[in-house]
């Protein structure tokens, strides 16, 4: 990995052996004298279509300036890069050593030239990716139903691939616990509805925690509707305080106060010492 502040120290001493200012350096590369002092501070970076410049006006090598050797940056640096890709096979730490300093397009040709087409391989070079690319990576993963790595690209995924990925995981069975931060709110209600309808409560274990309170309070009310308070062990820790009150009410008014038991330990305590009061009465 290249080092910002050995590269500026470098620049800077190359361009005294010029005997010339930060100004004239500007000048000659066209940029501001402010970039050229960024550099040598090491507050960042030249550009990689400056490094070929920079090589020439000092007389020197790229892989001087930059301090380590590098044959697939040089071959960026000097357009070179098909002819490179053609000849050399390239791993993902190569590209991960050059990559802040190259421009995501480039990042994107020398990756699609690779042969690297395995999430785990590319996690470090995400920030480097176009979301294009990382699009199509999650996709073919989730094709070839390899979803352990997915939890890890998710949030560099755009977010209508993740919901696409959620409904194929969903259809197989699959928990989608590890990608529901990543899923939309609208797409994690209606793949609950749907689950919740086929499976029941035990089968959104994983995704309640995800579920608009909406969508959950609905499916709390369905539930209730159907088989009382008797699996609401599941949901009731995701549920408002203010809806369980108000369900107890409902509860004990057709049940009687014994069958708010299940979620007994969510409810106000004001609210319990009151039925508890009145009971004793």
């Amino acid at each position: 990995m290249f080092q910002m502040t050995n590269i500026g120290v470098k620049i800077s001493e190359l361009r005294k052996n010029k005997n010339m200012t930060q100004m004239e350096l500007a000048d000659q590369l066209n940029i501001s004298f402010q970039a050229v002092s960024n550099w040598e501070r090491g507050n960042s970076m030249p550009d990689i279509s400056k490094l070929p410049e920079l090589a020439q006006l000092f007389g020197v090598t790229i892989d001087e300036i930059l301090g380590e050797k590098s044959e697939l940056l040089n071959s960026v640096a000097n357009n070179q890069t098909q002819e490179y890709m053609e000849n050399h096979s390239v791993t993902p730490e190569q590209i991960n050593d050059i990559a802040p300093i190259l421009k995501p397009e480039q990042v994107d040709e020398i990756f699609e030239k690779t042969s690297i087409h395995n999430l785990c391989e590319v996690v470090d070079l995400l920030p480097f990716i176009s979301r294009d690319v990382v699009n199509q990576l999650a996709q073919k993963a989730a094709e070839k139903c390899n979803y352990k790595d997915l939890e890890k690209v998710a949030p560099f995924v755009a977010r209508d691939v993740m919901d696409e990925i959620a409904d194929k995981m969903l259809s197989e069975g699959k928990n989608i616990e590890v990608i529901a931060p990543f899923v939309s709110r609208e797409r994690i209600a209606m793949l609950a509805q749907i689950r919740y309808k086929e499976h029941g409560l035990s089968f959104l274990e994983g995704m309640l925690p995800f579920i608009p309170k909406e969508q959950l309070q609905k499916i709390a009310e369905e539930e209730y509707e159907k088989n009382g308070l008797q699996y609401f062990e599941v949901i009731a820790p995701f549920l408002s305080r203010d809806f369980l009150n108000h369900l107890a009410q409902k509860v004990i008014e057709r049940d009687g106060v014994k069958a708010i038991g299940p979620i007994a330990p969510f409810l106000s305590k004001v609210m319990l010492s009151g039925y508890v009061q009145r009971q004793l009465l």
